[in-house]
């Protein structure tokens, strides 16, 4: 999912269950990318340091993972709150 499409997908979460918190919604998940974009240099950073510049491709990989995992949990929490 690119960015347009995951706050798109965030306000729909947040009218459907928060609908005064539309607003806090949208300014959370940019500040989410932000802080995403952050940690994703660092950690590069530390990788380059500490280890070598190919071992790059093994930390993103184990990044992307994390965030598959986060997505589809995000995806069963709101089945499960559409199941009440």
């Amino acid at each position: 999912m690119n960015v347009p499409g995951l706050q798109v997908y965030i306000v729909i979460l947040a009218e459907k269950f928060v609908p005064k918190g539309v607003d806090i919604a949208s300014a959370l998940n940019i500040a989410a990318f932000n802080a995403g974009i952050a940690l994703g240099s660092y950690l590069g950073g530390l990788v380059i340091t500490h280890m070598r510049i190919i071992d790059t491709t093994w930390v993103g990989m184990i990044m992307v993972l994390i965030a598959v995992a986060l997505t589809a949990w995000s995806k069963k929490l709101e089945t499960k709150q559409e199941e009440f």
